[in-house]
């Protein structure tokens, strides 16, 4: 790569922000996903697309559970996600050890 494309607020001779072109390029990666919240409830769904023929489609997980009352579902590049997910179940721990 070229020092061009290590900042998102860095341009290039052409005018272009490298980080923003590889962020939108990487949305369309994503698998859609979504969620409609009623007066009974919440529904989430989301696509599985296999990134590969060997790949296992139970062992796909897009919809994660926070905690009891809290759910996540990934679009995007689910190892990114997890980590965001351990990190919810943390806060939402903590948040029940003190104030519950």
């Amino acid at each position: 790569g070229s020092a061009y494309d290590r900042g998102v607020n860095t341009f290039s001779p052409e005018g272009r922000l490298y980080q923003i072109e590889y962020a939108m390029a990487a949305t369309n990666l994503g698998s859609t996903s979504v969620g409609i919240q009623t007066a009974e409830g919440v529904l989430i769904a989301a696509e599985k697309r296999l990134p590969a023929k060997l790949v296992d489609p139970d062992s796909l997980n897009k919809i994660a559970e926070i905690d009891s009352h809290i759910a996540a579902v990934m679009s995007g590049r689910t190892t990114d996600a997890r980590i965001l997910v351990d990190t919810a179940r943390v806060a939402a721990t903590n948040h029940r050890f003190t104030y519950d």
